[in-house]
C-alpha cells in the first residue's frame, strides 16, 4: 500500500468505479464477484474497513467478516505451495553452522539454527508453524 495515501485513494476511486459498473450491469441480487471483494480487501488492510466499506457503499459487516475469515486461513498473499532447495538453504557457513530466518507479510517469523551436522525437514517445520504452507 503506498505510505501517502493519494496512490490508495486513487485506487478506492477506480474500485468505486468498477463496483458501480459492476451495480449497473448485474444480474438482480447477485453476489459482488469475489475480484471486487479482494480488492476491496486490499484496500481494507490499509485503510480500514469502516472508510473502505462507507467510500465503496458495501455492507461494513460482510468486509469484515470476509477479513477475518481471510487471516483465518492464513491471510493475504500467504503461500499455497512454498518450495525450498534444501542443500543451497542449508550450505555449511564458515563454521559450519547454518542460520535461516523466514518471514511472512504478517511478521511472523521462524529462525532455525543448525550446528555444524545437523539437519532439518525443513516442510515440515513450516507445516508446523505455518498452516497455510500445509
Amino acid at each position: 500500500m503506498e505510505s501517502n495515501g493519494v496512490g490508495a485513494a486513487v485506487r478506492l476511486t477506480q474500485l468505486r468505479g468498477r463496483i458501480e459498473r459492476w451495480r449497473r450491469v448485474r444480474a438482480k441480487r447477485s453476489p459482488m464477484p469475489a475480484e471486487l471483494w479482494s480488492a476491496a480487501m486490499e484496500l481494507a488492510r490499509g485503510l480500514g474497513a469502516y472508510r473502505v466499506a462507507r467510500e465503496l457503499r458495501i455492507g461494513y459487516g460482510s468486509l469484515k467478516d470476509r477479513l477475518r475469515a481471510d487471516e483465518a486461513n492464513g491471510g493475504a498473499g500467504a503461500p499455497a505451495f512454498v518450495a525450498v532447495d534444501g542443500a543451497a538453504l542449508f550450505a555449511p557457513a564458515p563454521s559450519g553452522a547454518s542460520e535461516v530466518e523466514l518471514s511472512d507479510a504478517t511478521g511472523l517469523k521462524l529462525v532455525i539454527r543448525l550446528a555444524a551436522g545437523q539437519t532439518v525437514d525443513v516442510a515440515a517445520v513450516l507445516a508446523a508453524v505455518h498452516p497455510a504452507v500445509r
